[in-house]
């Protein structure tokens, strides 16, 4: 979230009120008589001059003036206490152009306190009677108005303050000849406060305060008692104590817009006086013709009629330009449209030619999808038959091995009687890898051969494995020498190779 600074303008204003004048709010025990508020009119800060080491733009100025008012009226308050009781509020708010603002002239930062372009006119209500009593006996007489802003540049180096914290220079001071002071970026305005010595700070940023020593004048204020209760409000400072309700023509359904009403009104009949009494003088300057109503309103009546004719005169040329533009398409721009339309359609031609080998495209390579799919599936088929032959290949040199151990009489197939006894066996010698079954296969093969035509019948013993034992002893005693598995599988391959 960006940063905003806090300002704070404080200024002295005067209210000289005649002694005559205060019956109208005290009793004649001195106290502010009951529903009696206390109505001041405000010339506050003004634009586009310096003020407090600081320059207001009228645009920002003008554009914050809402804030018064709007979301909810803002308050007064004493020496800033957000936490107090605010002792009235503010009923209305506007910004006030001065002579300099409402010529017309460029817009430039006047570097010295002047009126400047604009200046923010206040209407506050204070309804507390103890602060009544303090503004009319003259112990509240410095106001202080907080307001935030989310921009503060620097006048010589564009740093801001509020982005980036506090540059080197420090505003009013001069550097090289030049004056170092802040321009504010949007105006939020918080409230105003009386204050008891007043203090013009600056933007706090990262804790740095600084103030500005310069003597100011005190601002114009005007102040009016009013009574709701009877309908009495008075200028203090009328010396004819006129009744300004008398003043009223209109209907007003609340009572603080019939005040605002009134005492415009009547600061409106001061200044047609006042004028009055400048049209009596001889001699008036360019600044006194200004400042009257009566040349302002003919200054406005001529803006308005010049307006009035740039837009008939503008609305005449834009009547001639679209007839122009309409009747004026020569052969160029038809060229430049056929053209447009032939490149157009060739690209449509060409969309459409894409449009259509992508449909071939994806008929191909659904139907190659689909062959793959074929060769997966018959693959599939091909590899179960082939386990399931491997598996039958297994089983039956399970079963070859246990004929030849049952042709040769091996103790481990002599006790097997039954098919399944067989059966058994046979899954049992399954469990041997094929390589396995087949060199067993080639060794009884071989013992096979070398044994006697006839073999004798299986003869049952209590330890068959001691029997085995003997009779290969018989046999060895009987042999000179005992031939060994090379020399036997080379007599009978050796033999078949050359008999063949």
């Amino acid at each position: 979230m960006k940063k905003v600074i806090d300002l704070y303008d404080s200024f002295p204003i005067k209210a000289s009120i005649k002694e005559e004048n205060k019956k109208f709010i005290f009793s004649d025990s001195g106290a502010v008589r009951d529903g009696t508020s206390l109505i001041c009119s405000v010339a506050a800060s003004h634009s586009g001059t310096l003020i407090n080491n600081r320059v207001y733009p009228p645009d920002k100025m003008k554009k914050g003036i809402r804030s018064w008012t709007t979301p909810f009226k803002k308050p007064v308050l004493i020496n800033h206490n957000e936490e107090g009781d605010p002792i009235g509020r503010v009923l209305k708010a506007k910004y006030t152009k001065t002579p300099r603002g409402m010529d017309g002239t460029e817009y430039k930062p006047i570097l010295k306190p002047t009126e400047g372009y604009g200046y923010v006119d206040l209407t506050v209500k204070i309804t507390d009677q103890a602060a009544i009593q303090k503004v009319l006996d003259g112990r509240y007489e410095t106001v202080s108005v907080r307001m935030s802003t989310d921009k503060a540049i620097c006048s010589l180096c564009d740093t801001d303050w509020a982005d980036e914290g506090p540059c080197e220079h420090m505003p009013g001071k001069k550097y090289d000849g030049k004056l170092a002071y802040m321009t504010t970026g949007d105006l939020t305005y918080r409230e105003v406060s009386f204050v008891n010595i007043p203090a013009d700070e600056f933007a706090k940023v990262d804790g740095a305060i600084f103030e500005d020593k310069e003597d100011r004048d005190p601002v114009d204020v005007k102040v009016y008692a009013n009574n709701t209760e009877e309908k009495f409000l008075c200028d203090l400072n009328d010396e004819g104590q006129t009744n300004l309700y008398d003043y009223l023509r209109d209907a007003y359904d609340e009572e603080e817009d019939t005040v605002v009403h009134l005492i415009n009104k009547n600061i409106m009949e001061d200044r047609n006086s006042k004028e009055d009494q400048m049209l009596n003088e001889k001699d008036l300057t360019k600044d006194q013709l200004v400042e009257m109503d009566a040349v302002k309103e003919l200054i406005q009546e001529a803006k308005d009629e010049s307006i009035k004719e740039c837009e008939d005169q503008l609305k005449t040329l834009k009547e001639e330009c679209e007839k122009i533009t309409k009747d004026s398409v020569d052969a160029d721009m038809k060229q430049e449209l056929a053209d447009a339309e032939e490149k157009l359609n060739a690209a449509i031609d060409a969309q459409t030619a894409l449009s259509k080998e992508k449909d071939t495209l994806t008929k191909e390579r659904d139907e190659l999808k689909e062959a793959q799919d074929k060769g997966d599936e018959e693959k599939t088929t091909i590899l179960d038959e082939n386990v399931s032959l491997n598996s039958e290949l297994h089983k039956l040199n399970a079963e070859r091995l246990f004929d030849l151990k049952s042709e040769l009489k091996k103790p481990d197939v002599a006790g097997v009687k039954t098919i399944e006894d067989r059966d058994k066996k046979v899954e049992e010698f399954a469990q041997r890898s094929i390589e396995s079954l087949k060199d067993q296969i080639g060794d009884l093969v071989i013992e096979k051969n070398d044994a006697p035509e006839a073999i004798k019948p299986a003869v049952e013993v209590e330890n068959p494995g001691v029997e085995h034992e003997d009779s290969g002893k018989q046999k060895d005693e009987g042999d000179s020498k005992k031939e060994t598995k090379t020399e036997t599988l080379d007599r009978l391959f050796n033999s078949k190779k050359g008999d063949e």
